[in-house]
């Protein structure tokens, strides 16, 4: 009887052992040990005496967003400039004893049609037609000459092509052909050729625009046949989103023939500021004719460019 009691113990006892469940050692971790998903590689020590190398910020242009421009927009790439223009003059140049004061709006278009190639298109609106007020709302833009001073500016379009403009160099230069269509009454077919300059010194903080560009008049009763213009703009970047700039340059009618009128200077303040990545605001004050007519004349324009894809 001892024995059937003892092999029944024993017996229940084996049955109570298997069917209590084992510890899980797969997944039993030290308390001190982070899961496997939370341990992340160690990058290995570098040999004694060799500085660890540290992460240093992106580079940054030299040059503030306001000066790193092209010649020629991109591909695709399309800016609108809207100006408007106050233009006075107390006309004593032209032999008048009286003052005038004249309003003008400007339009301009410009588009990148593939690589280095651009196409630019503009227009205005004269209210006081005498001083075509609209020319000094086109802040910083290259002048083209008008025939005939009536309500509405003859509308051009100038086709561009940039040399050296990849970015690469500070030198870029370009060539670009001009045709004006006589819209206004009085006024003449004209076109014109032309070799852009800009010049990007990064130390200074400036850029340098210039060029010689040359307007035929295909009229044989304009006084006016030709207009050979030089301009000189300096832009000097004064912090990341505002710049100022001066604006000269020199204009002679009739280059090159018997009748040539005397070479006009021109001198102006300019001032851009950027709103944001794709629009700016732009300002200027200008003499059309600082020399040798004097000061007789000056002008204010406003614009606001905005670059649309």
């Amino acid at each position: 009887m001892r024995v059937t009691v003892i092999h029944l113990a024993s017996a229940l006892l084996s049955l109570g052992l298997c069917a209590a469940p084992l510890p899980s050692f797969a997944q039993d971790r030290s308390p001190w040990l982070p899961p496997p998903s939370l341990e992340q590689p160690v990058a290995p020590l570098p040999p004694p005496g060799v500085a660890r190398p540290e992460a240093r910020p992106p580079p940054r242009s030299p040059l503030p967003p306001l000066l790193t421009r092209s010649l020629s927009l991109p591909a695709g790439v399309v800016t609108l400039q809207w100006g408007a223009g106050f233009a006075y003059s107390t006309l004593g140049s032209l032999g008048f004893s009286r003052s005038d004061g004249g309003l003008g709006l400007s339009f301009d278009l410009s588009a990148g049609l593939g690589k280095h190639l651009q196409l630019d298109f503009g227009t205005g609106l004269r209210f006081g037609t005498l001083l075509a007020a609209d020319r000094y709302g086109r802040v910083f833009r290259d002048d083209v000459f008008q025939t005939g001073n009536r309500f509405i500016g003859n509308p051009w379009l100038k086709l561009r092509y940039s040399f050296l403009d990849d970015g690469a160099q500070p030198f870029s230069v370009g060539v670009e052909a001009l045709l004006q269509a006589p819209i206004a009454e009085a006024s003449a077919w004209s076109v014109g050729v032309g070799v852009p300059l800009q010049l990007a010194l990064p130390s200074a903080r400036l850029r340098i625009e210039s060029g010689v560009f040359m307007q035929f008049v295909l009229s044989e009763g304009s006084t006016i046949r030709n207009v050979l213009n030089i301009p000189v703009r300096l832009l000097l970047g004064v912090s990341q989103g505002f710049a100022v700039g001066i604006v000269s340059g020199v204009q002679l009618g009739n280059a090159f023939r018997s009748d040539a009128t005397e070479p006009n200077v021109q001198l102006g303040l300019v001032l851009r500021g950027r709103v944001s990545a794709s629009v700016e605001i732009s300002g200027q004050a200008m003499f059309p004719a600082a020399s040798p007519a004097g000061l007789d004349a000056y002008g204010f324009g406003l614009a606001l460019t905005h670059r649309v894809r």
